[in-house]
């Protein structure tokens, strides 16, 4: 689910790019059987067919960021199922007239460590980590 891989038809999709399973066996360093027995059980089950049916991959700029001259921020929550954390983040952002390109959150059923990540228009001024540090919601800032 993490990288978004759809699997329809007996096949596994990363969008519309057919992914083989030998190459998927490769990195996750199981034989190509485990992967096709996987397939089949995920079309076998109503619940899970559904759900990767409809899963799509999505850019992340958070790499490629300062490549093209934007800015990271990555917000380590306490509790990333607590409310407010991106409300916090943002309104600093908005207090600094900092525009936001992305953001893209770890679910945090999925994720063992979730952060947000936040790609800005222009690079971050170090000036605001003290800022959103004071919220009680957030434990750790990086800026990139």
């Amino acid at each position: 689910m993490e990288y978004g891989l759809r699997v329809e038809k007996g096949n596994v999709l990363c969008n519309d790019l057919e992914v083989e399973p030998r190459a998927l066996a490769k990195v996750c360093q199981v034989d190509v059987r485990a992967v096709k027995s996987t397939i089949s059980n995920i079309e076998a089950d109503k619940k899970l067919s559904k759900i990767f049916q409809n899963l799509r991959s999505n850019i992340h700029l958070g790499k490629v960021a300062p490549y093209l001259g934007f800015g990271e921020i990555v917000i380590e929550p306490y509790d990333a199922k607590d409310y407010g954390i991106i409300y916090q983040t943002v309104e600093v952002l908005y207090k600094h007239k900092v525009s936001i390109r992305q953001a893209i959150g770890d679910d945090p059923d999925l994720v063992s460590d979730p952060k947000l990540y936040i790609i800005t228009e222009s690079p971050i001024p170090a000036s605001i980590i003290p800022e959103l540090k004071k919220s009680s919601k957030i434990k750790g800032v990086t800026i990139y």
